[in-house]
């Protein structure tokens, strides 16, 4: 299949610019470095030649690609044009950009969303240079490509309790090999709910189990971290073969797995992280820092439904409430990222991310996009400790999933 856009995506599009007065949206990448335009268009590796495609809200969507990548074009029902030579692509750009002020590109000024900062400063110049004013299309994006859209929503929320029985198997499976002493290491042969499961020896093979089960439940793009003790300070650890941490009680637990159903190209990510601990009383340090990451979590949420719907907040808005609860419980020192990240096809969509830390993320949450909410502390060679929920901008304001969220930690009984 050559490269297309869907219909719905294009009347989109068109509606959004009219909404904000820009005369087109024009798309380009080279090699795949703007994956907002290559995932559009369906060309998720790039081509090895430079293209662009204006989207205009008075017209049909035209190309412009080199004449010796046409073939990955096959189908394409609009306009299309061809060069050779750069010259050639230069005059072609700017008859295409005829009687066009301003047009929207995928970047970011200063870098502040650096998710959608993918357009070469030059390729800008050149554009630019046509006569053209470049402005960035994040606004764009968050009413079109981040959408859920119906079918979207529906997988995401069948994903996020698949993920939510899931993740409780799992404890459930590392409370039996903690009491036990010695996981008898057949875990991977095992699924939730079996009675006769066997125990995991280490995080790997309880991780292994994760990504079976959510496979066998429908489940694509799987994948987990599990992670025990201090290894939990590590926000992205990576149980391995070889080395991964016994299960063992008195320990802190922690499983982050995420997935999005098979089979459905429209299929939107479920991410989640859940917490335990391997006894019968979670120390009170550690109960602490829980306490607060709940109230953290919450109370961004609670920030998202106040504004609703005539006073939305941005991601870095979200981000900011978040960390200060926890600074004000006396966690700062704990916080190692931001507060969540936009959701949508991709694990780590083009939506808006909850960030005023690692990056300035003041897309406003509106309706249709989706995130996750996850605050976490980490305290290196002692323990770490992340809740993590998934949140949808409904018509009728935030939606999380999945439908029943930990406020206690799970205890190994």
């Amino acid at each position: 299949m050559g490269a297309r856009l869907s219909e719905a995506f294009v009347e989109r599009a068109r509606e959004e610019l009219r909404a904000n007065d820009l005369d087109a949206w024009l798309l380009y990448d080279f090699h795949g470095r703007n994956h907002v335009a290559a995932d559009l268009l369906g060309l998720p590796e790039g081509q090895m030649r430079r293209y662009f495609v204006l989207l205009a809200p008075d017209a049909s969507p035209r190309a412009l690609v080199h004449r010796i990548e046409l073939s990955g074009w096959h189908g394409w029902p609009h306009e299309i044009e061809s060069y050779v030579g750069w010259e050639e692509m230069e005059a072609a750009l700017g008859h295409m950009l005829e009687d066009r002020a301003v047009v929207a590109m995928e970047v970011s000024p200063g870098d502040g969303v650096p998710y959608i900062d993918n357009v070469p400063a030059g390729v800008v110049e050149l554009v630019e240079s046509l006569g053209v004013r470049v402005v960035s299309s994040v606004d764009l994006i968050s009413r079109t490509a981040a959408q859920w859209g119906d079918t979207g929503l529906d997988l995401q929320r069948r994903a996020a309790e698949i993920l939510a029985q899931t993740a409780r198997g799992a404890f459930k499976l590392a409370a039996r090999a903690a009491a036990d002493g010695e996981g008898t290491g057949t875990a991977g042969d095992a699924r939730a709910g079996d009675a006769g499961a066997g125990l995991p020896a280490n995080e790997y093979e309880l991780a292994e189990w994760v990504r079976a089960t959510l496979t066998d439940q429908g489940l694509t793009e799987v994948d987990t971290i599990v992670a025990v003790g201090a290894n939990a300070a590590l926000p992205h650890y990576e149980p391995q073969p070889d080395g991964s941490a016994p299960i063992r009680a008195g320990e802190v637990f922690l499983v982050d797995l995420w997935a999005r159903a098979a089979g459905e190209p429209n299929a939107v990510f479920a991410d989640q992280t859940w917490m335990g601990y391997l006894g019968s009383t979670v120390p009170e340090d550690i109960q602490a820092a829980w306490e607060a990451l709940v109230a953290a979590r919450d109370g961004g949420v609670q920030l998202i439904r106040d504004g609703y719907p005539e006073d939305l907040p941005t991601g870095a808005d979200v981000d900011r409430h978040v960390r200060s609860i926890l600074i004000e419980r006396g966690f700062a020192d704990g916080i190692m990222h931001r507060t969540g990240h936009g959701i949508d096809r991709e694990l780590h969509g083009v939506g808006p991310t909850l960030d005023s830390i690692e990056t300035r993320d003041e897309r406003r949450l509106v309706p249709g996009i989706g995130f996750s909410v996850e605050p976490g502390v980490y305290y290196e060679g002692r323990f770490g400790l992340r809740t993590e929920i998934n949140v949808y901008m409904g018509d009728e304001g935030p939606e999380v999933s999945p439908n029943v969220i930990q406020h206690e930690m799970w205890l190994a009984e």
